[in-house]
């Protein structure tokens, strides 16, 4: 898809994805069409009644006037069941387009980088999966009335033509006038939805970030600013709401104004046509009964036009979270010279890597340090040094500016993707559990375990005493996020969790958070088990995990600023032994009971 698309390229768009279901497509345009030609036939019907009555012939009778009228009665009965099929299968057609949309929006959003969702508010995001879409799942039914009302309009000029070419010419003076006003409105029409649309995915974003952090907000006796706030935006969405409202339905009322001035010309016309021998009434009743018939899909394909106009504007924000190549997750080669990364030693090597998130924005300067197969190494530093970054980078969350970063010798750029992340385990500081059971949360790690090869994981980890005593075992239900769990159980769920996977590196950001000292040891147990016998980069928190590392990694505003043991590290002068003594040596036994003796 190209970055700005034209009307044209999403009108190809729209029409690709109804292309799916040519077989309901074309079963609703046949009902229509039938639609169409039966009431458009049934007026003739209607005239010919009108021409035995005028003629007033003595041969005419009340059998014969009342014939053309029953067939009329029937036909219009047969339309009005064509209808009630039409309008199920076009509801089908319209379900089964917005179901491919969602699922093919999702997985392009899926297949973005994390740079993108780190620039990306949750609330537009959801806002763009279900509301867009929702106003999208007419898109069907546009083009199935976009063809219905041309063939409706070439058929019902058809008719008039046949019967006063003169009157027919008069019906369409009014033609092009009409759609150049409707036109004119189109770069006003998609103004106001692209202002609602952002307006009313404002006020979705407010409303989650509100109810995420409603805690914080009680806890700050905040609720009334919010309140404040949110109408504040919600009266903005409400102002767009009626500017959109005027834009789309506009259209009628000008509609109407030149419905009625045609009919008041060809009441003129067909009047001075009659006196003059030329129109009969049965005719001139026609043109007047057909004019709403012939209106009617000049109003529909008016409509239409602004319809496109708001369903553009929806399509065009779905394409720039879904189907932007700016943002996308690629690989360097093509799928055939993708090595897939199996059974993997474990070493890690970055040469000379340079990275920002932001361009001219350095986050990390020349990094060059190698990791053997199954050693640990900690990465320490104040907040912002890099550290994160690093980990970061290696199942290839973000791309690296230039440099190289190697596993077991290759070029992460040439692993096919998904091998390349199924075979490191991540265990990051702020745990996640998804809503469902444990097991669910589980098999994530690996789709195909047993419940068998769940309890070996769990019993590594030590997490098999708590999770026995919960209801339910296994089917647990967890709640979103976890919170009906504590933060030291979700923890050692996800250390089970990655371990299920069998991964050959771990990458694992301490948790900090405070938990009882039982607690406490037992993580610390479950990460020894966790990282045992695997290559491993540790965010290092704590002082018995930088102690068991084989070495540290010291990082500094993005640099590497030292490499060496602890004891290594105490010996020199530099940002290691001013960080122990900061805030590492508060976790030495030793210093504890220098503490406690004093006391």
């Amino acid at each position: 898809m190209v970055d700005k698309p034209t009307d044209k390229d999403l009108l190809i768009y729209l029409w690709n994805i109804v292309r799916l279901h040519l077989k309901e497509f074309y079963l609703v345009i046949f009902l229509l069409l039938l639609n169409v030609a039966f009431g458009t036939i049934a007026p003739l019907f209607f005239r010919k009644a009108l021409d035995l009555i005028e003629t007033n012939e003595i041969s005419t009778t009340i059998i014969m006037v009342l014939t053309p009228l029953i067939a009329y009665f029937l036909l219009m009965l047969v339309k009005w069941f064509w209808e009630v099929f039409q309008n199920i299968f076009k509801a089908k057609l319209n379900a089964q387009i917005t179901k491919d949309l969602r699922v093919k929006s999702f997985n392009g959003i899926l297949e973005n980088n994390l740079t993108f969702f780190d620039n990306s508010e949750t609330g537009f995001l959801t806002s763009g999966l279900t509301n867009d879409i929702n106003e999208m799942r007419e898109a069907g039914q546009r083009f199935v009335d976009l063809f219905t009302s041309l063939f409706r309009l070439v058929i019902t000029i058809g008719i008039l033509l046949y019967f006063s070419p003169k009157l027919t010419l008069v019906s369409v003076i009014f033609l092009p006038i009409f759609f150049l006003v409707v036109f004119s409105l189109r770069k006003y029409q998609r103004r106001i939805a692209k202002v609602w649309r952002k307006n009313f995915a404002t006020v979705n974003q407010r409303f989650s970030e509100t109810m995420r952090s409603i805690a914080i907000s009680k806890s700050f006796a905040r609720e009334e600013e919010n309140i404040k706030k949110f109408t504040l935006l919600n009266e903005e969405t409400y102002i767009s709401s009626i500017k959109r409202g005027f834009a789309i339905f506009i259209i009628g009322p000008i509609n109407d104004f030149f419905r009625h001035l045609l009919l008041i010309l060809i009441l003129t016309v067909g009047t001075i046509e009659s006196f003059n021998g030329n129109l009969d009434v049965a005719t001139f009743y026609l043109f007047i009964f057909l004019m709403d018939y012939y209106y009617y899909p000049l109003l529909s394909l008016a409509r239409n036009y602004s319809r496109f106009q708001s369903l553009f504007v929806n399509l065009e924000r779905l394409l720039n979270v879904s189907e932007n190549s700016e943002t996308k997750e690629i690989n360097t080669l093509s799928n055939e010279s993708l090595k897939i990364a199996e059974k993997l030693h474990g070493k890690v090597e970055f040469k000379n890597v340079n990275f920002s998130y932001i361009k001219d924005t350095p986050v990390l300067n020349n990094i060059s340090f190698q990791i053997k197969p199954g050693q640990r190494v900690a990465l320490v530093g104040h907040t912002g040094s890099g550290k994160s970054t690093i980990a970061a980078l290696i199942p290839r969350f973000y791309n690296i500016n230039n440099g190289e970063i190697l596993v077991d010798g290759v070029n992460i750029q040439n692993y096919e993707l998904k091998s390349l992340r199924t075979v490191i385990g991540l265990v990051s500081q702020r745990v996640l559990l998804f809503k469902g059971t444990i097991r669910e949360n589980m098999l994530i790690g690996n789709e195909n375990a047993s419940d068998e090869d769940i309890w070996d994981a769990l019993d590594t980890v030590q997490a098999r005493e708590f999770i026995e005593l919960l209801p339910n075992s296994l089917d647990f239900l967890v709640t979103e996020g976890g919170k009906n769990l504590s933060v030291g159980q979700r923890q050692m769920i996800s250390y089970a969790r990655v371990l299920l996977g069998k991964p050959d590196i771990i990458i694992l950001d301490e948790a900090t958070s405070a938990v009882d000292l039982y607690t406490e040891s037992k993580i610390q147990d479950s990460t020894e088990l966790l990282l045992k016998g695997r290559t491993s980069i540790v965010i290092a928190h704590r002082l018995t995990t930088i102690l068991k590392s084989d070495f540290i990694i010291v990082l500094e505003d993005g640099e590497i600023k030292q490499i060496g043991n602890h004891k290594e590290l105490m010996e020199q002068k530099g940002p290691y032994q001013d960080m122990y003594h900061l805030y590492f040596k508060t976790q030495s036994a030793k210093y504890l009971e220098k503490i406690k003796t004093a006391m």
